[in-house]
């Protein structure tokens, strides 16, 4: 299995606009072959019994929420035939550039987690 994590930095303002947005997107890279996309709400984002929390690795501010996004392939090489199949989606491109708008996208912070021990 292969996943992509997306932490957004949103401002309080804008959450319930980027997670409709959000949400879209994640239904289009469904349509396209996607195992599966979600939309998380932070919930405890500091540490427990004696371990670092997100907060620890990321400012957030006082005006912001942090939301995780996470789409889910079978491996990174169906990641990669997705991401191609959705190239030709003219919605997926409207709606990236819409959630810039409500993003900085320069704090977003993106990272790719596999099953498969890397040899």
């Amino acid at each position: 299995m292969y996943t992509v994590l997306c932490f957004f930095r949103v401002k309080k303002k804008n959450v319930e606009q980027f997670v409709k947005m959000t949400r879209k997107s994640g239904d289009i890279l469904e349509s396209h072959g996607t195992i599966s996309h979600h939309v998380y709400f932070s919930n405890m984002l500091t540490g427990r019994q004696g371990s670092m929390g997100v907060l620890n690795l990321m400012e957030v501010d006082e005006d912001e929420e942090l939301l995780m996004a996470q789409s889910v392939f079978n491996s990174e090489d169906h990641y990669y035939e997705v991401m191609k199949s959705v190239k030709s989606n003219d919605m997926i491109h409207y709606l990236d550039e819409y959630l810039k708008d409500l993003v900085e996208m320069t704090r977003v912070v993106t990272s790719s987690f596999t099953t498969k021990h890397p040899q």
